[in-house]
């Protein structure tokens, strides 16, 4: 088993915080990478309120992309930006039909794949379907293109989560250009849960995270309303085929959360209503 220090401190931290909850392999994973300060960490930041408000963020997220990928089905499944998600190893450990590929940038597959490689390992796990771990440049459609090359025949249901808002409009609309030939190629959707909106004025943690967030204008790449996201993909010649429904009752993390906590955040989603959205895009 390798040693998995070198993993940046925020991909070590959204990690961490994911193994709060009862999405595949997070709390396994957890214990790969953290080591023993695996319990000792948890138990720190489980008191810490604002980790627990992004627990509840992140894990809504990510189920959010799994109840739209279970609505729409697909067996070819390409997740870009996968970072940390064991998405593909749980989908391939269920359904020997499909073909999913997990990509990310060179130095993060090579550490996902070594951690997905002990992860089997240690629980002796039996793969269904087909896994394959690979490095892709989602802005280099000479890379994407090679990557699709080993699905085989059939539409491609594409996906990502925390992508959209580390690129810039330009950055952005090439991306959307490559995901629209390969669907129309090909067929099938693209779902991304990037559908943030952009709030002014509202005050960030001081964090490691929080700076992480700043040092890379998450806030200032965020789209400025629901409206202007749907006209921007029109004019790359994409459009709305569904938008995933609520996760009322499958968050796992709010456990975590004291009633304070929990009306604190109901009254934020009162006053500021919806940040964030999944959908399924389809070429127009």
């Amino acid at each position: 088993m390798r040693d998995y220090s070198s993993i940046s401190p925020s991909a070590k931290g959204l990690l961490l915080m994911k193994g709060l909850t009862d999405i595949p392999f997070m709390a396994d994973a957890v214990k790969l990478v953290w080591g023993h300060g695996a319990d000792a960490a948890l138990d720190k930041k489980g008191q810490d309120t604002t980790f627990l408000k992004r627990l509840i963020h992140f894990e809504a997220r990510y189920k959010a992309v799994n109840n739209l990928l279970e609505s729409l089905g697909g067996d070819n499944i390409l997740e870009i930006s996968s970072g940390f998600s064991f998405r593909g190893l749980d989908r391939a450990l269920h359904y020997p039909q499909v073909t999913f590929i997990d990509t990310d940038l060179p130095g993060v597959i090579e550490d996902k794949n070594d951690i997905i490689n002990d992860l089997i390992a240690n629980r002796s796990l039996d793969l269904q379907g087909e896994l394959l771990v690979m490095p892709m440049n989602a802005l280099d459609e000479a890379s994407v293109t090679e990557t699709i090359s080993h699905f085989p025949p059939g539409p491609l249901t594409i996906l990502n989560e925390g992508l959209l808002v580390y690129f810039n409009t330009e950055e952005k609309k090439q991306l959307c250009h490559i995901i629209r030939q390969v669907l129309t190629e090909r067929g099938g959707y693209w779902i991304t849960a990037d559908i943030y909106i952009r709030i002014d004025g509202v005050r960030t943690a001081s964090d490691q995270f929080s700076q992480f967030l700043r040092s890379h204008n998450v806030e200032e790449n965020k789209f400025e309303s629901f409206e202007q996201a749907e006209a921007f993909f029109a004019e790359q010649g994409l459009k709305i085929h569904k938008k995933a429904d609520g996760i009322q009752g499958q968050l796992s993390s709010l456990k975590y959360l004291s009633p304070d906590i929990i009306d604190e955040l109901s009254q934020q989603a009162a006053n500021m209503g919806r940040i964030r959205e999944t959908w399924a895009l389809v070429p127009a």
